[in-house]
């Protein structure tokens, strides 16, 4: 008995001073907090590169501070909090809605691959488990129960043990129970939202995981407030310093779903050969959308399996030790708006209360009208009509060919990227993956380009949820081993939007859009192509198009006319 007690004593005081820790098991050093901060976090090392806080790089910060936003309504009431540090939004605290933020169960917990079957790492997760942590169910019998049941010490798949990912990951939960009056948005109360946060990575010999951190963020609405969160939107927040602050440029690519940070030439800290910095979605929030993602046969505005007819099809992935989720009816959501703050410019600051973060997350200025991107902190180059340009999507040119909106205004900048609307039902968590990838080049552009094919490669890996390892095929289109067309992006759109496809050998390849009676609309690609990956634009010009539902085929005809065609059709909207 007394021995028993002093277990359990002596326990939660080695569980409770992990309540911060350092990742830093490939190229990227990255500390956390239980309570969402990312980077701002001071940790001491022996190691005086690896000491203080900030996410770093070959031994220099690059990233101050990161985090998230939200936003959205509950029953007609705006509300917006988050864990922005640099913008002084810090409205989570440790734990679970229903606990107190001391609860010594409150840590960040720590898995890696290294670690002994069965041994402290693996019995320790059982307290994740009591907070919402997954556990691979060897048994199957709901519980978690990691017990060497043959008594080899060697884990076989009859056996529990933790979710991991990658060959180390970290979990910790926290909610937004800070009182309104501790908070910027004063006027915004807790609404019973929990966040269970998951970090992964590779200690790894492919460069574009080894230059990969993983990041969830599964979002409970546990339902004390509202039953139901309405038009919210999620974004990634990050105030990024690529050595010196003052000389960071923004970027969007919206066909990987990501913004950037790249330095203004050579930097101060970093040399000649600064970074560049990718915040990607990997996987945006799940949304029904009726009339787009499904046919709402009944008319009730949600979507009833086996009575409504899906359109699409949302996917959940959860690592390599479960199956792929489906989710019939529905979509992963895109990226919808990329901005930029700046604590000392008044026109872009940081926002003063939730109605300015709803602005923002929705693309649009500090006040809530729409930029326009002919003048707007930047150019556009190219031949490109700026008049044409997605507005709320900021600097979404590229900058390595000087080519579309590029951003010329380089300063401390803070990078929000939102991807809504969607919904928060009580007890339904919603899972969204991101990635921070970091690459450096032969200069500030060439950075780009290599962290953008990084970026290719991750998003690939994770499709394969986490279980295939590739080299992006633009670096090496001989491992491209399957004819295949990507959903366009974005969808809906207008004006226009991008298709991309690859083929493994050359081929004649035939692309075209078909309206929904099979009418043919246009035709984006016929003839000789060679091995690789190919984007091409479909756009609305001249053509009289209504808002609805369009069809485009891929038909390619490898080696001889008629010799093994492949052939795919999808479905793309357009809406005016």
């Amino acid at each position: 008995m007394k021995k028993t007690l002093l277990v359990f004593l002596i326990f939660p005081i080695i569980l409770y001073s992990q309540t911060k820790y350092r990742f830093n098991i490939n190229a990227i050093n990255l500390p956390q907090d239980n309570k969402g901060v990312l980077a701002y976090v001071n940790i001491s090392d022996p190691n005086p590169n690896i000491s203080g806080s900030g996410g770093k790089f070959d031994n220099t910060v690059f990233l101050f501070s990161s985090g998230f936003l939200l936003s959205g309504y509950s029953m007609d009431t705006l509300w917006a909090n988050g864990v922005a540090k640099s913008s002084l939004v810090n409205d989570y605290l440790p734990g679970i809605v229903n606990n107190v933020a001391d609860d010594p169960k409150n840590i960040i917990y720590v898995i890696k691959k290294d670690d002994p079957p069965f041994g402290k790492s693996w019995q320790d997760w059982s307290n994740a488990v009591s907070l919402g942590a997954d556990f691979y169910d060897g048994n199957n019998d709901g519980i978690y129960n990691p017990v060497d049941l043959n008594g080899n010490s060697i884990w076989n798949e009859t056996e529990d043990k933790p979710s991991l990912i990658g060959d180390e990951m970290t979990w910790c939960v926290y909610s937004d129970k800070l009182p309104s009056t501790e908070r910027k948005y004063k006027s915004v109360k807790p609404l019973g939202i929990e966040i269970q946060q998951t970090i992964c990575g590779y200690a790894s010999i492919e460069k574009f995981l080894a230059h990969t951190l993983f990041i969830r963020y599964r979002l409970i609405n546990t339902g004390t407030v509202a039953a139901k969160l309405d038009s919210v939107f999620f974004a990634i927040y990050a105030d990024a310093d690529l050595g010196d602050a003052s000389d960071d440029l923004n970027g969007c690519d919206s066909l990987l779903n990501s913004s950037y940070i790249y330095n203004n030439g050579t930097d101060s800290e970093y040399g000649s050969q600064p970074p560049s910095f990718f915040m990607k979605y990997l996987q945006g929030p799940i949304s029904y959308i009726a009339g787009e993602t499904f046919i709402d046969i009944n008319s009730n505005g949600i979507f009833d399996n086996g009575i409504d007819t899906p359109l699409d099809t949302a996917y959940n992935r959860k690592g390599n030790l479960f199956s792929k989720q489906d989710y019939l009816g529905a979509k992963n959501l895109e990226i919808s708006a990329n901005i930029v703050t700046r604590g000392s410019d008044p026109y872009l600051r940081d926002p003063s209360n939730q109605t300015e973060v709803y602005n923002y997350l929705n693309g649009l200025n500090r006040t809530g009208t729409t930029v326009n991107p002919c003048n707007f902190y930047g150019t556009v180059n190219g031949g490109i009509n700026c008049s044409e340009i997605n507005p709320y999507l900021w600097f979404s040119g590229k900058p390595e060919n000087n080519v579309g909106w590029i951003n010329n205004s380089p300063g401390d900048l803070r990078s929000i990227i939102s991807s809504g609307r969607f919904s928060l039902e009580k007890n339904k968590p919603i899972d969204i993956w991101i990635a921070y990838i970091i690459g450096s080049g032969n200069n500030a552009l060439d950075a780009i380009s290599v962290t953008r094919n990084y970026a290719r490669s991750v998003q690939d890996y994770f499709d394969n949820n986490f279980s295939k390892t590739v080299t992006n095929l633009e670096d090496d289109i001989s491992l491209i081993k399957d004819f295949s067309i990507s959903q366009n992006y974005p969808n809906p759109f207008n004006p226009s939007t991008i298709i991309t496809y690859q083929i493994p050998q050359a081929s004649n390849v035939n692309l075209k859009v078909f309206d929904i009676l099979g009418n043919e609309i246009a035709t984006l690609v016929n003839e000789d192509k060679p091995a690789g990956f190919y984007s091409v634009e479909f756009r609305m010009q001249n053509l009289e198009l209504s808002s609805g539902i369009y069809f485009y085929r891929l038909v390619v005809y490898p080696d001889k006319i008629g010799a093994g065609s492949f052939i795919e059709t999808k479905k793309m909207i357009l809406l005016k």
